[in-house]
């Protein structure tokens, strides 16, 4: 198993999904990917993420397209702020990058920097674990990686997510 995948047990938590009076959180929808791309493109270090807006742009028209996964409509979602795109959450039925971890993956959080601080990170999983549950699947996993913050990390092992053994 890969030492940089984390994983929450879905059936054995009860959690309620965070409400946000800063933004609304609503189901990603593929007419949003030009305007995620902003948000997307600002909320990771250079070098982590793509290395242009018009790179982040054809990143989430692919991950609407289902390049990275068969995304997970009901469980993907988007933070509105004033109408506006400023984070995201995109669920995957499975990795297609690791063979071995089965249900649900979290290919990609972010919040635009400038929105950070708001409990949108908190918002968003708990949308997509709470969305999982409900769809039926035991386990949500995700990788960390470079472009991953302590604070996320903090918040992941907050929200009982905890490396596979």
């Amino acid at each position: 198993m890969p030492s940089d995948v984390l994983q929450a047990d879905l059936q054995h938590s009860d959690f309620t999904p965070t409400v946000s009076p800063y933004a609304v959180i609503c189901r990603a929808e593929p007419l949003s990917s030009a305007a995620l791309a902003a948000a997307y493109f600002a909320a990771y270090p250079p070098g982590v993420a793509a290395g242009t807006l018009a790179e982040a742009q054809t990143e989430m028209k692919e991950s609407f397209a289902h390049e990275f996964g068969h995304l997970l409509e009901n469980a993907s979602f988007v933070a509105l702020h004033q109408g506006s795109p400023i984070g995201a959450i995109f669920v995957v039925e499975e990795s297609i990058w690791d063979e071995d971890i089965s249900g649900p993956f979290i290919i990609d959080l972010f919040v635009d920097p400038r929105h950070q601080g708001q409990g949108l990170g908190r918002a968003l999983i708990s949308a997509a674990m709470s969305a999982c549950k409900a769809y039926g699947a035991d386990t949500l996993s995700l990788r960390i990686g470079d472009g991953t913050s302590g604070a996320a990390l903090e918040l992941y092992k907050r929200l009982g997510f905890r490396e596979l053994v």
